[in-house]
């Protein structure tokens, strides 16, 4: 099955933290283009995930 990939999710945590506190600050259109395509592939592998999850949960309903 999928492993959990830490690498993944502990990415955009450490620039969270080295943000600009300021209200005013505004990301780049390249981050902000990288950041959105780096949530497009996220949402696809949790699409692929809930659909593996919904075939083995039929495939238990229907063994027992």
């Amino acid at each position: 099955m999928n492993a959990f990939d830490t690498q993944t999710t502990n990415a955009g945590e450490e620039k969270e933290h080295s943000a600009s506190p300021s209200a005013y600050h505004r990301p780049s259109a390249t981050n902000f283009i990288d950041r959105l395509t780096e949530l497009k592939v996220e949402n696809s592998r949790l699409h692929r995930l809930v659909a593996e999850l919904l075939i083995k949960n039929e495939q238990l309903r229907k063994s027992n």
